[in-house]
């Protein structure tokens, strides 16, 4: 799904115009004609949908205070392009973030000044700097809003999708408890609110169910049974991206090197709980977006420390050092210095498999081999934009 954020401004002559847009390049002159169109039409104040071929737009007009336009208000209109139909949640999530958006710009006492960059000439020293100055505030902020919306709105990988359901613990330990094998529904519903007194063992049922990892099977007038039909693991697995670096810079993937296999020659002694505990983990980091989209941009190879901050939202920078710190703790990432400069790389990579349950395999003729669930893959994503 490709995504623009398009800042349109209503020029005193002209009439409205794209003033910023994001990501460069996309945006058509048949484009913007049609969000100029828009905002010709809008009168009042607040977000609206609007759609138009193949397009769904997602606009704030809102107005600002200004020493420079006549009767003292700039008019702007957000809007946020996408080229398909999006659902309620984005819709929600959007619209949120407009709203962040307009009300940190009318908080900004000479922003208004950004708007009249291509109108130096008529403006002294000091007013030329102060154009500057807010041009540069408005285009990082019309970026970083960008960012926060692919954040929100990208969709999720096959892998997110089943650790978002396997992060909550009940669930983690129902289907742990059934990858032992049949149990009665009954027996079932007893050891769950043994252990889980404050959770709906029913919508627990109709869930597993309803994303096919259970089947009830009902034996007589009077036995149900539930049998795991789908086991899902989530493992640990060596980061394949380092071998790429090891022409570039062989000094440092040697670092690197060392520290995974002094990770997985640790890992290889681990006992069964301790690795139902680590799985549980991992589900976990796939299913927060923020650690997540950190461990997707180090799937594509070592990054700078430096360089992480451009990599995510304002939003999201305010939790990097602690989501950072988070995975360095569970061996995720590691952190190295080289040449006096410090890199944050993978220490291990994951992978969600889903497979026969053991109890089943050993009905089988020929064990299957799991299947791995897909991942989120940065690279196709950003080709799409």
């Amino acid at each position: 799904m490709t995504t623009i954020v398009a800042f349109s401004w209503f020029h005193k002559k002209i009439g409205p115009i794209i003033a910023y847009d994001y990501p460069k390049g996309i945006l058509n002159e048949k484009l913007s004609a049609k969000i100029a169109n828009i905002m010709d039409q809008t009168v009042n104040e607040g977000f609206f949908t609007h759609s138009f071929e193949k397009y769904n737009s997602m606009n704030y007009y809102f107005e600002i205070h200004s020493d420079f336009a006549r009767g003292g208000q700039e008019m702007l209109m957000i809007s946020i392009i996408f080229d398909q139909q999006t659902n309620a949640e984005i819709e929600h999530n959007v619209k949120m973030l407009c709203i962040d958006f307009t009300e940190n710009l009318q908080s900004s006492e000479d922003i208004f000044a950004a708007f009249y960059i291509n109108e130096l000439n008529y403006y002294d020293e000091e007013g030329i700097e102060n154009i500057i100055k807010n041009d540069k505030i408005i285009k990082e902020s019309v970026k970083d809003l960008y960012k926060a919306i692919i954040e929100d709105t990208r969709d999720k990988s096959e892998e997110e999708k089943i650790s978002i359901l396997l992060n909550k613990k009940h669930i983690f330990l129902t289907l742990k408890k059934l990858s032992k094998g049949p149990i009665t529904l009954e027996g079932l519903n007893e050891w769950f609110k043994e252990n889980f007194p404050n959770k709906n063992f029913k919508k627990l049922i109709n869930t597993l169910a309803e994303k096919q990892f259970i089947f009830v099977n009902q034996i007589g007038r009077i036995d149900k049974y539930i049998l795991l039909v789908k086991e899902v693991n989530a493992e640990r697995i060596p980061p394949e991206t380092v071998i790429e670096y090891i022409d570039k810079t062989p000094e440092l993937i040697e670092l690197v090197l060392l520290k995974i296999k002094e990770y997985f020659s640790m890992h290889e002694n681990k006992k069964e709980k301790e690795l139902e505990k680590d799985s549980f983990i991992l589900f976990q980091i796939m299913s927060d977006p923020k650690l997540y989209n950190i461990l997707s941009e180090l799937r594509n190879g070592l990054i700078p420390r430096d360089e992480l901050p451009e990599l995510v939202s304002k939003r999201t920078l305010d939790s990097l050092n602690k989501n950072i710190d988070f995975l360095k703790k569970n061996d995720v990432i590691e952190e190295i210095n080289y040449n006096n400069e410090n890199y944050i790389v993978l220490k291990t990579n994951f992978q969600i498999t889903t497979a026969f349950p053991k109890w089943m395999r050993k009905l089988l003729p020929k064990e299957s081999k799991p299947v791995v669930a897909k991942k989120y893959d940065p690279k196709t994503v950003k080709s799409n934009k």
